[in-house]
């Protein structure tokens, strides 16, 4: 018998953890931080004690077979290896509520992931950027091919999202079959990528879908029509060249800089408006894993050597080449980095806060931010996008998979999700499980 069981991330957006278990085999998806409003900055977790602090705190689930013993036994739980069934973890994309207690599991243990999120997971390893370390035992898996584990069968299917290598999976015993679409939408670069995610997933059993954006607001879906969006990743590019020509000073993007294909596009169109990409270092080494052939510079206000392998040979530009020649540059700029702008404050023509932290107003340092920028008296403009379907996308991808049981999560208010495709819809609790 294949059971379904719900550990976090139901009425949240964030730490979405599910274990799909059969005879053989537990299949656990996605292991990102639940809770993460727990987490105080102020308080430090203790050197040697990261995971149980964390289980304890909540922001990690308690789940047999994926610790390490020392861990594991202090939690009162079985280590990896001390489970009759073999136990392996499925990641959709690297975005920290997805992948950030990767750093926890027990080394040996296997987590498979496509090949792209691989390359961009070490990547943010070398670059300091993951929790605790960096996991021992990633396996890639390619686009639309497929691992078995015992008995569990998992097959990678690619969604379009603004990170480089999402991917939602679908998942076969012989009960039958599960589709889990991680985070999608169709305003990005490949909305066909996501129709066929559709596609290739339809008439599964069951399907676990993300809810994101049917979170801050009443929502009618039945109702909807057709999409409301007007913007997507191709009018902000239009958006970045109109800027790039009219802005007679130095321009400064507050990028997520897990959204390298967007920076990509950007260094190929913008250079035709005499504008070139300066990027921070963690930026830039995204880049150059995925686009090598990009050129950029890499801007160390006070010059120096650039360390990252991925970088030697990129040209290095300082602040002072910076307030020289304002207009011939692009900056792209950390929120960790802020106060930077007090040095270049009175060369800057515009600020684009575009997806970088903080993302809105729920997070205590939004408004230190635009307080900040106010201050300096600085022109911004707040054009993110999102990385989610809007809710007319989120019913018609369910509609074209038509699954028999829909669970909705990855939401403040997955009760909204509605269609009219499915034959029931559960919203299971923390700890439920759902028999096939």
């Amino acid at each position: 018998m294949t059971k379904l069981k719900f550990y976090s991330g139901l009425r949240e957006i964030g730490g979405t953890v599910v274990a799909v278990e059969t005879k053989k085999a537990i299949c656990i998806f996605d292991f990102g931080y639940a809770h993460a409003d727990r987490i105080d900055d102020k308080v430090k977790v203790r050197p040697g004690k990261e995971t149980t602090d964390l289980v304890n705190l909540g922001v990690l689930d308690r789940v047999d077979g994926i610790y390490e013993e020392k861990d594991a036994h202090e939690l009162g739980l079985k280590a990896y290896g001390e489970t009759e069934r073999e136990v392996f973890v499925i990641i959709s994309h690297m975005h920290i509520d997805h992948m950030g207690g990767l750093g926890s599991l027990a080394n040996n243990l296997p987590v498979y992931m496509s090949r792209e999120s691989k390359i961009l997971y070490h990547e943010l390893g070398v670059m300091g950027e993951l929790e605790l370390r960096e996991h021992e035992n990633v396996l890639p898996i390619d686009y639309d091919a497929s691992v078995t584990v015992g008995d569990i069968k998992v097959t990678c299917i690619q969604v379009d999202h603004d990170v480089k290598g999402a991917c939602g999976f679908l998942i076969e015993t012989e009960d039958g079959t599960l589709c889990y679409t991680g985070d999608y939408r169709y305003h990005g670069y490949h909305p066909e990528i996501s129709r066929e995610f559709a596609r290739k997933c339809k008439g599964a059993d069951y399907m676990i879908t993300e809810g994101v954006t049917i979170s801050f607001g009443d929502v009618d879906m039945l109702s909807l029509e057709g999409s409301v969006r007007e913007t997507s990743e191709w009018t902000l590019l239009e958006d970045m060249k109109m800027h790039a020509a009219e802005e007679e000073g130095l321009i400064v993007i507050n990028n997520y800089n897990r959204n390298v294909e967007r920076v990509h596009h950007m260094i190929t169109e913008l250079k035709d408006r005499g504008r070139t990409l300066a990027l921070e270092p963690e930026q830039g080494d995204y880049v150059a894993a995925f686009y090598p052939e990009d050129y950029f510079e890499v801007y160390l206000p006070e010059g120096g050597e650039l360390k990252a392998p991925l970088l030697k040979g990129k040209k290095v530009v300082t602040r002072k080449e910076i307030k020289e020649s304002p207009k011939k540059y692009i900056l792209q700029q950390d929120y960790k980095n802020v106060y930077e702008l007090f040095e270049l404050k009175e060369c800057i023509s515009l600020y684009l806060h575009m997806d970088g932290a903080p993302l809105g107003d729920y997070d205590p340092s939004f408004k230190k931010f635009y307080d900040l920028l106010s201050v300096l008296g600085l022109k911004s403009i707040k054009c993110g996008l999102g990385g989610h379907a809007e809710p007319y996308y989120l019913r018609k991808t369910v509609d074209e998979i038509a699954p028999k049981t829909l669970i909705p999560l990855h939401s403040f208010r997955p009760e909204q999700f509605k269609s009219a495709s499915v034959g029931q819809i559960i919203l299971p609790n923390e700890g439920d499980t759902i028999e096939f």
